[in-house]
């Protein structure tokens, strides 16, 4: 009925040129009436535009973390991220967040820099056996990155935030996991933190963003990403024989992806890289050690690590050594003499 009477006050005002006094002779309705639904035919509503829209799920995303977040504090962090607004502006943003807490945001968007969504996928290789693979990737251009490591602990996870870190030239201001052992101890109540990984993050100024229980949507690139590595490059990974070619095989295929239109975006995540705005790298940087108590030489002078025996000189048989571990040597120290190095084996 609506759609009937819009049509015939068009017809009547642009083809029979009445005025709406004899549109409203012709169809009972007032002029007024009239006028108004002749003039909201082609009226563009404009719609408001607000600085702040861009970084609208990243504030959703504060209030949900701080269910009683300041707008000081909110206008704090946009401003350290080089947004400029002022305080009354963020103030009347934020009202409808602070009325809304519990408002859930199910199709995510992110600001340039902001945020990075970092997994873990295990596979099964036919002659290297289990291994893992660190896959990062930058939530706003999806600029991917991804290496094979032969563990997935502490050392490794933290060696392929400094691969992408370096690969990518810069930082995040955060990342997002769910609840990995290397980044949460225990998640009850609180969330308890592996405070070796607190420390890591402290070292980048890294911001830790932890999915809910069941939002598996809130890291949905990088388990699409994932998924995507399974269905194609991962079904032919026996042509690899070595460890170093199929890690090799594995980056041609990222650099692929990352110079591929992408079905969301219609970009190239290599053309959008250039939109983000990362952080620089630190002058120092992270020194990816872990130091193990001290445990004693056996009678064979070896050192046992990770199922694996590394050699020490026979004068420190039965003498309690540290051993220093990275993800490529096996350092070993009597106090803070090193006695021993080796390449870490994976046997």
């Amino acid at each position: 009925m609506e759609e009937t009477l819009k049509q015939t006050i068009l017809y009547l005002r642009d083809v029979l040129k009445l005025s709406f006094y004899q549109i409203q002779d012709r169809t009972g309705i007032s002029r007024k009436r009239a006028s108004h639904i002749y003039r909201g035919c082609f009226r563009e509503r404009k719609k408001r535009v607000f600085l702040l829209d861009p970084y609208r799920s990243l504030i959703g995303e504060w209030f949900k973390e701080h269910p009683t977040l300041k707008a000081q504090q909110v206008h704090g962090w946009l401003t350290t991220r080089g947004v400029k607004i002022s305080y009354p502006a963020v103030v009347k943003y934020t009202r409808g967040f602070r009325k809304k807490v519990a408002k859930a945001y199910h199709h995510l968007t992110f600001a340039p820099g902001e945020e990075a969504q970092v997994d873990w996928c295990f596979i099964c290789h036919p002659q290297l056996g289990k291994l893992y693979c660190f896959v990062f990737i930058l939530s706003y251009s999806r600029y991917l990155f991804a290496h094979l490591f032969a563990r997935s602990s502490f050392e490794f996870f933290i060696e392929g935030h400094l691969m992408a870190f370096s690969f990518l030239r810069g930082i995040p201001y955060g990342t997002r996991y769910d609840n990995l052992a290397s980044v949460v101890l225990k998640r009850r109540r609180e969330v308890q933190y592996n405070p070796r990984f607190l420390e890591f993050s402290r070292h980048y100024n890294l911001q830790i963003r932890l999915c809910n229980p069941g939002a598996g949507n809130e890291k949905g690139r990088v388990e699409r990403v994932i998924r995507t590595l399974r269905e194609t490059f991962f079904n032919t990974m026996e042509r690899y024989s070595s460890f170093k070619a199929l890690n090799h095989a594995l980056h041609e295929w990222v650099d692929n992806k990352n110079h591929t239109i992408h079905r969301a975006t219609e970009r190239k995540p290599a053309e959008l890289l250039q939109e983000e705005k990362l952080r620089p790298l630190p002058e120092i940087p992270w020194n990816n050690v872990l130091i193990h108590p001290p445990v004693k030489a056996t009678k064979t002078a070896m050192m046992i690590f990770d199922t694996n025996a590394y050699s020490v000189p026979d004068y420190l048989v039965g003498k309690p050594l540290s051993i220093h571990a990275t993800p490529e040597t096996v350092l070993i120290y009597d106090g803070a003499k090193q006695v021993a190095s080796h390449p870490r084996s994976f046997d």
